[in-house]
């Protein structure tokens, strides 16, 4: 694209330097590292890292253009500088100007709250592929075009990342999309210029308080969503926010935006899309779906309460976009589990292994309140206090478990640079009972738990879920909880037969 052509998407900008009228911009980056011979470069200041300090780099590496909005002309030399009042801002524009504006043409459904995105995006995502639609998916785990499967590395990502992203999925002819939301994300403004059809609004509970400090700094972030939804049409529909009415967030998110309103709940029979006659066991949910008097069964493969929540909403998004309510309920049971998400370690036998991402206070609780509900004998739970983040949800989170399991299995998670001394210590400052030990090493406490567990027992893993990258005190090494129990379990069986 014609350098001249990409920077007229900015109203408000200063060019500074000779700017050649047949300069063809062929990428545009953050990172100086990627800049090759006619990049542009945007000057970001981030949270870590500030850009301007990488401009002579950038220079060095060939950019034909650069965006900032400090003054850079000695280390920009003789390359032209577009200087703007907000470079991220800036950044989310030419993004979207320079790959096409690709969501546009697609119909998008973000999801925000502090639990329940990612299991709400599988959801609609198996929903919408079961009534053979071309999905693409975005997340904490891992991006989907299609049956493709990519990595990623943050829940959002950056605005350049996102849009060539959603490029792909365009050229790829995918109809539906739907990308998970981090209040950080929102904050940074990594969904600017992203066309929206639906917002979906799951829960705000204690999280991400070393960003944004108190909780209500936390909701004001997330119901940035829905001030930015808009009231336009897109795809031939109005727009719609999906919103939890058993969350206290309800009240000032409906005020917030400007587009049409579904409630859902699973304890106010009033909402628009309400979880009647719920019925668990160890492997099933079923419930009645109630959307204006009419009854629609569905059966998910999604455990608890919490995940009736969930599915309301998936049900109400897909609604959203036009799928039927008949159909979307059917389609729920396509979704056979969402990993790192009550996942069930399978081999196990007469006891059950699990393994949830649960991190937080409220989604702990949640999670050991489920599996207790359907464990006959003891409640076992492994986990511990993530380093280097929120000091004042570790004695909660050892109180809530030590609470609600039989026994616990008090270990590590990921650490970083904080001593575990310190870590264990804030955690034991909030258990009152007796039914715990300590064993330091992850991999030894949950071959530990899985080594104890008796028949009818439930041994649960919480705190990483799907994440296989573990940093030991600044060293990264692989530990996934999911293979560390399968090993165990292996060795469980082995010494059971041995003694049969």
């Amino acid at each position: 694209m014609k350098a001249t052509d990409l920077i007229d998407v900015l109203k408000m900008k200063r060019i500074v330097g000779n700017l050649n009228p047949d300069l063809n911009i062929g990428k545009i980056s953050q990172d100086s590292r990627d800049i090759r011979s006619g990049d542009l470069f945007i000057c970001i200041d981030g949270t870590q890292v500030d850009g301007h300090n990488y401009v002579a780099k950038a220079v060095a590496n060939g950019a034909g253009l650069i965006v900032a909005r400090k003054d850079i002309q000695n280390a920009a030399a003789a390359v032209p500088v577009v200087y703007v009042p907000d470079t991220g801002k800036a950044m989310s524009l030419l993004a979207n100007h320079f790959y096409g504006y690709p969501s546009e043409a697609m119909n998008v459904i973000g999801v925000t709250g502090t639990n329940g995105k990612t299991t709400v995006t599988y959801l609609v995502e198996a929903i919408l592929k079961a009534m053979g639609k071309k999905t693409g998916l975005m997340g904490t785990i891992e991006m989907h075009i299609g049956d493709e499967v990519h990595k990623t590395k943050n829940t959002t990502p950056d605005s350049i990342t996102m849009q060539k992203a959603l490029r792909l999925m365009a050229e790829r002819e995918t109809a539906y999309f739907t990308l998970e939301l981090s209040s950080i994300a929102l904050e940074m403004g990594r969904a600017w210029g992203l066309d929206l059809d639906v917002a979906v609004m799951t829960n705000l509970t204690h999280e991400h308080m070393e960003f944004h400090h108190t909780m209500e700094a936390y909701a004001e972030a997330k119901k940035l969503l829905f001030s930015q939804l808009g009231n336009g049409r897109k795809n031939g529909r109005t727009k719609t926010a999906v919103l939890n009415a058993d969350d206290e967030t309800i009240h000032s998110y409906r005020i917030a935006t400007a587009a049409e309103v579904i409630s859902y709940s699973v304890k106010d029979e009033t909402a628009d899309f309400f979880a009647a006659d719920i019925a668990y066991t160890r492997t099933q949910t079923r419930f009645d779906l109630v959307v204006n008097g009419e009854r629609y069964p569905v059966v998910t493969n999604l455990v608890g309460l919490y995940n009736v929540s969930n599915t309301l909403a998936a049900l109400a998004a897909v609604y959203a976009v036009g799928i039927p309510l008949e159909d979307a309920a059917k389609a729920v049971t396509s979704l056979t589990g969402v990993t790192g998400r009550l996942e069930i370690v399978p081999g196990a036998g007469d006891i059950g292994v699990y393994v949830d991402f649960a991190h937080s206070p409220d989604a702990m609780e949640k999670v050991l309140s489920v599996v207790r509900e359907f464990t006959k004998g003891r409640v076992i739970s492994v986990f511990g206090g993530a380093g280097e983040r929120e000091h004042e949800k570790r004695p909660i989170m050892a109180r809530i478990g030590t609470e609600l399991s039989d026994h616990v299995v008090l270990t590590t998670d990921d650490t970083g640079k904080e001593p575990q001394e310190e870590i264990i210590a804030m955690m034991l400052a909030g258990i009152e009972k007796d039914n715990y030990e300590y064993i330091e090493n992850r991999r030894e406490a949950i071959q530990h738990a899985i080594a104890i567990a008796e028949p009818g027992d439930t041994v649960i893993l919480l705190g990483r879920g799907h994440e296989a990258d573990y940093n030991d005190r600044g060293s990264m090494i692989r530990l996934l909880d999911s293979e560390v129990a399968a090993e165990a379990i292996a060795s469980r069986n082995q010494r059971l037969a041995d003694n049969a």
